[in-house]
């Protein structure tokens, strides 16, 4: 692949990346409610999720599972299911989250995997996920291309993704934006929450739209 087709890749890639969606919703409220560490264990594991889809589309197993009906309808069933999850949890903020967190070192693993397992999940059962990575690489992948080249190509849209949202995680939590959102912080979860609760309800919306067509 030539470097233009790599540039075309790099400038898709992230402009995917920085889409406003339940995603972005995600490691802002987990980085206001948890803290600098917890935000960027959820863009990592966010990151990770986008990187499996990548390796999935490349070996031509994304494509089967977009065109197999009942995968894909559990697929997006269970990603309104989790982004409603989190919608409701940030607005809560009753199950043991550090609302003003002080000492970054004290969140314990549990928090970190979940906040990981969160990330990981929110990306991993999106099927837009799928067909933007099939849209990307059925133009820039050849028939000639190697294993190499597409597994490279998978890896880069994944290091894409975790440093959009680190940067993100870091400017929330490494200046005084931090403090002035938490002054506000019961408003914020609130409007952040609900945010993802009304994502979740068009996601199903759709989910239901497209069984009654």
């Amino acid at each position: 692949m030539d470097i233009g087709s790599w540039f075309q890749l790099v400038v898709i890639c992230f402009l995917g990346a920085i889409s406003p969606g339940p995603s972005l919703a995600l490691v802002a409220g987990n980085t206001i409610v948890g803290g600098r560490t917890y935000g960027i264990a959820t863009s990592l594991g966010h990151a990770a999720g986008i990187g499996l889809w990548a390796f999935l589309t490349a070996m031509g197993i994304a494509e089967v599972l977009v065109d197999q009906s009942s995968i894909l309808l559990a697929s997006r069933t269970s990603g309104a299911f989790l982004i409603a999850y989190i919608g409701f949890r940030t607005i809560m903020v009753g199950d043991g989250l550090p609302v003003q967190q002080k000492d970054e070192r004290s969140i314990g693993s549990t928090l970190l995997l979940r906040g990981t397992g969160e990330g990981f999940l929110i990306s991993l059962l999106n099927p837009k996920v799928a067909l933007f990575f099939l849209a990307i690489f059925s133009h820039l992948v050849d028939s000639d291309s190697s294993w190499l080249e597409t597994g490279l190509m998978g890896i880069a849209a994944a290091a894409i993704d975790a440093c959009w949202y680190v940067s993100v995680a870091l400017m929330l939590a490494g200046t005084g934006l931090m403090n002035a959102l938490r002054s506000s912080e019961t408003a914020i979860r609130r409007i952040s929450g609900g945010l993802l609760i009304l994502i979740a309800l068009y996601f199903f919306a759709v989910t239901i739209r497209g069984l009654l067509l």
